[in-house]
């Protein structure tokens, strides 16, 4: 009797773990990038936690408060010495829980350069086994990418995949057929970042975000489709056009192939 041949087990793969840590000035809209990733890894089935160290805008622990299951306590001050206790116990954390992370130590100030730099983070992440992302956001303000430019050349930030998200949202210009970046895409300085490996992504705008934040609603519950305060829906179009945003934003990170890049 001829023995059956035997199927080697599948190899199971390690799960996906990544660290995306915002980068850029405050109000360039990092945080809500972060938000957004956090989201779709939620939505997806990965394990995520939503590190909020920014003193002055607690919009990811507010979405993802610390007592559920992808929130982390916030930092007592944003001291430096506090900062990096706390990088070191939510790092702790999120390896223990074999899950990927999203750092937002807010914008603006040098706290972050000064843990990233002195931790040797990128190391570290990848020692343990999760590849770290750096994301730059940028306004279409020169102010903006000037900013973002000195940190990306300080090389605070090393050894990690890097995206540089063009947020359109915060081009003050009426005409919103004009290429809010168009003198960026010109700029020696960004054909200088791409050559390094850094992705360039289009952060769209929602136009009616101001509408969804007269309402007290984030563009998580729109899409969820759950009732305002008052118990009435938001405007069925503002609902309709949050989706097609996110979708869009979707697409544009996909096509530049760094989805993996994500938590």
């Amino acid at each position: 009797m001829t023995e059956k041949p035997t199927t080697p087990p599948v190899k199971k793969e390690p799960p996906r773990r990544r660290a995306i840590w915002r980068i850029g000035r405050g109000r360039s809209g990092g945080s809500l990038g972060l938000a957004i990733f956090v989201y779709w890894a939620i939505q997806a089935g990965r394990d995520v936690l939503a590190a909020d160290g920014d003193p002055n805008n607690p919009m990811l622990s507010k979405l993802y408060p610390s007592e559920g299951k992808h929130g982390v306590q916030r930092p007592a001050n944003a001291e430096l010495e506090e900062s990096k206790l706390w990088l070191a116990n939510t790092l702790a954390q999120a390896l223990e829980h074999n899950a990927s992370l999203a750092i937002d130590m807010g914008g603006g100030d040098r706290v972050s350069e000064e843990l990233a730099s002195e931790s040797h983070l990128a190391d570290f992440l990848k020692a343990n086994g999760v590849n770290p992302t750096f994301a730059y956001f940028t306004g279409p303000e020169r102010d903006d990418f000037d900013h973002v430019y000195r940190i990306w050349e300080s090389a605070a930030f090393k050894d990690g995949d890097a995206i540089l998200f063009l947020n359109e949202g915060l081009f003050r210009s009426s005409v919103r057929s004009t290429d809010p970046f168009l003198w960026l895409k010109e700029d020696p300085r960004l054909a200088e970042m791409e050559a390094a490996g850094v992705r360039p992504i289009v952060f769209p705008a929602l136009t009616c975000m101001k509408y969804l934040e007269g309402d007290d609603m984030n563009v998580f519950d729109v899409v969820a489709g759950k009732p305002k305060a008052d118990g009435t829906m938001v405007n069925p179009l503002w609902k309709h056009m949050t989706v097609k945003w996110l979708e869009a934003f979707q697409h544009n990170i996909k096509e530049e192939g760094v989805a993996e890049w994500l938590p």
